[in-house]
């Protein structure tokens, strides 16, 4: 796909007032010190969409997130069965609450990735739960624009609309403990390990000074560190955490669960808790995109509309724009409009791009997919470009160029919670990550 989508509006929303090159990036450097960021270059502007775009991307999110909540929980009648339809290793599931907490909040919180195609938004994929990265930066990010733009030349009047992360997060913390009659308290529960070229607490510390601003008992806690949540009575101090792990990742660093085992038990109750994690994976969406028993003739169309091909692997047959294919064989003939995603994986990691990758290396891929049943084949989507300007902090390196985002609308119970927007200065598509593939970071907001 070449050339600006109509999606992202023609609207360029004009630079701060009073800053050049150089202090608008060290600006940014100094706003996301100590989070995990790239200065090298940043945005001199966010992503700004016209307002009908936004409320399509959010909507259209909270919805697929409910559908896949939906599917889920369908596929049995409790966890056991839930995890047999998925294959999934049971060991790495350990911090299954009860079934009622547990499926009342296992999708209060998500990001999905997002590539505009030729019709609009696409859905590659949907990350759930409370690990999912990029919210400090979202926060910052959105923060940092709007205190830029305040006082600009009309009076104060922002000229974009944002939505606010950490308040939607603090929304959806006050109820549960509002559901719970508990005093409002929150325990953030992750690690600086998890976190690339970050030695300090920062990242973890904003949100909790954000909570204490408004009211809240709060606290960051290294898991072995956990143990001093707990009162002289046993119970745990704080009703409600903020679970910025997985299971997968704390056992690669040799961290003991047995701390989070006992806090769930004496009453905190983590989000998004260990259902979360089934609703996030990717086979939940091949599910979804070949049609469920009880979805609706307008879930279905939904889902054509924003949801790419994604079929699980395995020896089987499936229907492609209206021809059936045996899926190894269609995968491997047709590989430049593929792409192979392990079922379970973060940051790119597990993905190949059929139009990028080998022709060897995808035959023997998608053999692999085949027999372990464990990926998903979804259709590939060129991501649509817009405009963007960029600087290094200085006037030569400042320029407007192009780029193809990769969007990652937040949505927190139901509600729009911000946008991460992440791209390469290059203008290329390809695997975005933060972390490993040399992506920029900005958010998007609303003319």
């Amino acid at each position: 796909m070449t050339g600006r989508h109509p999606w992202f509006g023609t609207d360029e929303l004009p630079p701060p007032a009073r800053i050049g090159a150089e202090e608008l990036r060290q600006t940014f450097v100094h706003a996301m010190r100590d989070v995990g960021f790239n200065g090298a270059q940043v945005a001199t502007r966010p992503l700004t969409v016209p307002p009908a775009s936004a409320a399509e991307l959010y909507a259209a999110s909270a919805r697929l997130t409910a559908l896949l909540r939906r599917a889920i929980l369908a596929a049995g009648r409790n966890r056991e069965e839930r995890m047999a339809a998925l294959a999934v290793d049971e060991t790495l599931h350990p911090l299954f609450i009860d079934d009622r907490r547990e499926e009342r909040h296992c999708a209060c919180m998500a990001r999905p990735d997002v590539v505009i195609g030729a019709d609009g938004p696409q859905f590659l994929e949907v990350n759930v739960g409370g690990a999912v990265g990029g919210a400090v930066h979202t926060h910052v990010l959105t923060r940092t624009w709007r205190l830029l733009h305040a006082d600009g030349p009309d009076g104060g009047r922002l000229p974009f609309r944002s939505h606010s992360l950490f308040a939607e997060r603090r929304r959806l913390f006050e109820s549960v403990c509002a559901e719970s009659g508990a005093e409002r308290g929150v325990a953030l529960l992750g690690t600086v390990r998890d976190l690339p070229g970050v030695h300090g607490t920062r990242y973890f510390d904003l949100e909790v000074e954000h909570l204490r601003r408004h009211g809240f008992a709060a606290e960051f806690f290294e898991p072995e560190d956990l143990y001093h949540g707990h009162g002289a009575d046993g119970r745990f101090r704080y009703p409600v955490g903020l679970r910025h792990f997985t299971v997968a990742e704390w056992r690669h660093h040799g961290i003991d669960l047995a701390p989070v085992r006992r806090a769930l038990d004496a009453g905190c109750l983590f989000l998004a808790p260990q259902t979360a994690y089934l609703v996030s994976n990717k086979k939940v969406l091949g599910w979804v995109s070949e049609g469920r028993p009880w979805m609706t003739g307008a879930e279905r169309e939904f889902v054509r509309r924003y949801l790419p091909w994604t079929r699980v692997t395995g020896d089987r047959e499936v229907v492609w724009h209206g021809r059936t294919y045996g899926l190894g064989e269609l995968l491997v003939r047709r590989r430049e409009s593929f792409v192979l995603k392990k079922a379970v994986g973060m940051c790119g990691d597990g993905v190949l791009l059929g139009p990028s990758t080998d022709p060897a290396v995808w035959a023997d891929a998608v053999e692999s997919a085949v027999r372990e049943e464990d990926s998903v084949a979804q259709e590939y989507v060129e991501p649509g470009r817009c405009a963007a300007g960029l600087t290094d902090g200085t006037e030569a390196g400042t320029r407007q160029t192009t780029i193809a985002p990769l969007l990652g609308p937040y949505i927190v119970a139901g509600r729009p919670a911000g946008c991460l927007v992440r791209f390469f200065a290059s203008g290329e598509s390809g695997i975005v990550s933060m972390y490993g593939h040399g992506a920029l970071v900005n958010v998007l907001v609303s003319s």
